[in-house]
Order: C-alpha cells, then structure tokens, then sequence
C-alpha cells in the first residue's frame, strides 16, 4: 500500500487549525501570530533546508510547496500541543507560562522532551510506510540517525522559548510583538545550529551516531 501524500497532508493540517484557533482564544490574535511565526515559519524554513539543500532525507516524490506546506502546519500543532502539555505538567494553580517566572525556560525544555518522546514513536512507523527516507546513514533508533532527534530537540526548544519572552511583553502592540517575532529569526537560525552541532559532538564523544 503506497503513502497518500494528500490525506496526511489534508489530516496535517486540520489537527493544526483548531490548535491555532485554542491559542488565538486563550492568547489572543498577536500572541498567536508570533507563534506561527517562530514556531511555524522558522522550523519549517531550517527543516526544509535539512530536506532540501543539506539532502538529509526526502519526502519521495513530492514537490517543494507540498514539503513546505506540511512541515509549517506540522511543527506549529506539534509545537503547540506539546509545549501546553509541558505547561499543565508545570504549572500551579491559577498560574501559567506567561506568569509563573522560572517557566520560561521550563516549559520549552519539556516540551521539547515531550516531542522527542512523541517522535521515537512517529519517525520509525512513517518511514517505514514510505513517508519519508532519510538519506544519510544512522543506526541510531530503527535505521534513523541521530541528526533527525537531536534536530527536533532544537526545534522544539528555541521557538517556544522565544515565544514565551515575546509573549510576555504585555505593554508591546501587535505591530512590535510582530517586528520582534521576524526579528529574532536569524538569531533563532544561528543558535539552532550552534546547540545542533554542540549536542551532536556531545553525542558522538559517547560513541552515538
């Protein structure tokens, strides 16, 4: 039975509009905007690099628009649902992410520890259906190397962690909180491959590839 591109793609997405329409509700429309932003734009722009330019791994036969398309609505439900999970673990009561001042930093760790949990499972089932190859060798976990989970670690770390300091800004417009969001991509680019590369050598001097 071949993949169809066109349900998971569809399936993608409708997961990922309610997710937006919960954080439009409970952060309002800037806050929400700020997390396409650095939780949609930004991964999607690095992990199509990783697919694209760097050629890590592919998604078999499907054009750029499409790749572009499912990994910005997938990295922002996934993002979101795992950082509010993070959050209900941590939180106390009467208190949030935005409030509560050590869950700033917190908060994205767990939830990019969440996430990592959440792909051991997802990777192994949807490469082995076809979903995606990957295209450099790894004997990490089921033939998937360790660049794909240390990538989602700094994937799921940095944008909710530059999401909560933007969110935070209480007096900001919309206009700024926006300027800020587009402004802390290059820094968010740079920092990802700066932990990328220090957590992969860290790996590898314990003998992890």
């Amino acid at each position: 039975m071949s993949p169809n591109f066109t349900v998971v793609l569809v399936g993608c997405i409708l997961f990922t509009l309610p997710v937006v329409a919960f954080l439009r509700w409970r952060f309002g429309g800037a806050d929400t905007l700020v997390f396409v932003v650095v939780s949609g734009l930004f991964p999607a722009v690095m992990d199509f690099l990783s697919s694209f330019a760097l050629r890590n791994y592919e998604y078999p036969g499907q054009s750029a628009a499409w790749v572009f398309t499912y990994i910005f609505f997938g990295w922002i439900g996934t993002c979101a649902s795992c950082m509010l999970v993070a959050e209900g673990i941590l939180s106390h009561p009467g208190q949030d992410m935005l409030t509560q001042p050590r869950l700033w930093w917190e908060v994205p760790l767990l939830t990019t520890f969440i996430a990592v949990v959440l792909d051991l499972f997802i990777d192994p089932i949807a490469a082995a259906a076809g979903y995606w190859v990957w295209l450099v060798e790894g004997s990490a976990y089921y033939g998937i190397p360790l660049v794909n989970f240390v990538g989602w670690f700094v994937l799921m770390f940095l944008p909710p962690l530059a999401w909560i300091f933007i969110a935070r800004q209480q007096e900001w417009t919309v206009w700024k909180k926006l300027a800020a969001a587009f402004g802390v991509l290059l820094p968010l680019a740079a920092a990802s491959v700066l932990l990328f590369r220090t957590i992969l050598r860290l790996l590898e001097a314990f003998g992890l590839h």
